[in-house]
């Protein structure tokens, strides 16, 4: 039987990411395993976040404010699902580089991942950080969809 102690899931707040994050709470009841809720903060583009016209303020401390409101979303969800031994780690980065080292970092016995659900055209054109992920993380990766199964309280 696999013996999970260690379960990563990777977050970007969204509704999928937080289903990945609700089943890696239910495996870390059921294996008494630590959660380990991942996110990783892109580079952030500067000229991408201006408006097509006029002017615009940016703060000087962007990347430290963005940081500050992960760690705050992270604790919350961390609060939401009442896992015993829980941490966050936050990290910059690319999300499919970053999630592979933080697996491999961390000794994660597991990897939790919501996906998009994109259709085949949407899927070529933009490709998949979980499929990614998928084909060189150093441990077992779940894939979560919206919708694909209800959580059923024991």
């Amino acid at each position: 039987m696999i013996d999970v102690k260690r379960i990563l899931v990777g977050t970007d707040f969204s509704a999928r990411a937080h289903l990945a994050l609700r089943s890696g709470a239910e495996f870390a009841k059921v294996f008494q395993a630590e959660l380990l809720l991942c996110h990783i903060l892109e580079p952030i583009d500067l000229l991408g976040t201006l408006p097509p016209v006029g002017e615009s303020y940016i703060p000087a401390n962007l990347p430290q404010l963005q940081e500050q409101q992960a760690k705050e979303q992270c604790e919350k969800l961390l609060t939401e699902v009442q896992v015993t031994k829980s941490r966050m780690i936050l990290v910059h980065g690319s999300p499919f580089a970053e999630l592979i080292r933080t697996a491999r970092t961390e000794n994660a016995d597991l990897l939790i991942l919501g996906t998009h659900g994109r259709g085949a055209i949407a899927h070529l054109l933009l490709g998949s950080v979980a499929e990614r992920v998928v084909r060189s993380a150093p441990c077992p990766v779940l894939t979560v969809r919206e919708g694909e199964h209800d959580f059923v309280q024991p």
